[in-house]
């Protein structure tokens, strides 16, 4: 197939938790780890269909990607949370969702990045995806896996600087500082920037001098704490059109409800 090496095309996943358990007479809709490998492979499909043939092709989670860090269905600093089974199996339906997307990645664009931010849900569990998914790829030229322990990640396409982090640990208005103090040549060799963030589980924008820092909404419905707490943000997934010298020329998105009438039709 000729991909057009002129574009990138960006797939972030914001904070998919697999598996999170939630029941549906507690906060309003049932969810699992089959649900949440379901969606998110649906999405995937949606979007990459829907997208052009490019070079280049980036897949970010950006962080949460499992909703524990421990056997004992806590997050990396102890908090207990709703999960849905066993760790070792959450990591080995985790491990097939992501070769899933990344597969589906390789049969539109030229080469494919994975890019496994870490969450404050799954700090250590995400490192460790990472290394697995690095090793069943180690062959395969058109995918690279970014296994850097770094909490903030990078990648450059021609005139546009891309920065990942979950967005937990600093606030949004120090990202444009970060990103220009730790890609001082690229900030000075690009003119299109984007910060993608998650962890809020809410569509936010806002444009700094240079850079556009922007978090990202979940698939996954809430946690009965989440429930209890108010939250109550829409859920979709996107796919943005990066072209090499123009910056972002068009973004795809695709709602829950829109992937799960998919399946029935």
């Amino acid at each position: 197939a000729l991909h057009d090496e002129d574009l990138l095309c960006v797939v972030p996943f914001g904070d998919p938790h697999f598996g999170m358990f939630s029941w549906a007479q507690e906060t309003g809709e049932d969810f699992d780890l089959k649900i949440a490998e379901q969606d998110i492979v649906d999405a995937v499909d949606h979007l990459v269909a829907l997208a052009p043939p490019a070079g280049r092709g980036l897949i970010v989670s950006l962080g949460d990607l499992v909703h524990a860090d421990s056997p004992r269905g806590e997050t990396t600093k102890g908090t207990r949370v709703d999960v849905d089974t066993r760790q070792s199996k959450v990591i080995g339906v985790v491990i097939r969702a992501m070769r899933r997307c990344i597969d589906r990645g390789l049969e539109k664009f030229g080469h494919v990045t994975f890019v496994p931010v870490c969450g404050n849900h799954d700090e250590y569990t995400s490192l460790i995806l990472g290394h697995c998914l690095s090793a069943y790829y180690e062959r395969e030229p058109r995918v690279t896996i970014d296994t850097t322990p770094d909490p903030f990640k990078w990648y450059r396409f021609g005139q546009n600087l891309i920065g990942m982090s979950h967005g937990d640990k600093v606030k949004k208005e120090q990202l444009p500082g970060i990103m220009a103090c730790d890609r001082k040549v690229d900030w000075s060799e690009t003119e299109h920037r984007f910060f993608y963030t998650g962890h809020i589980h809410h569509e936010s924008v806002k444009e700094y001098p240079g850079v556009v820092v922007e978090s990202f909404r979940t698939l996954a419905p809430k946690d009965f704490w989440h429930h209890a707490q108010g939250y109550r943000s829409g859920r979709d997934m996107r796919l943005d059109v990066l072209h090499r010298e123009d910056g972002r020329i068009n973004r795809h998105i695709v709602g829950i409800r829109q992937i799960r009438q998919g399946r029935k039709t």
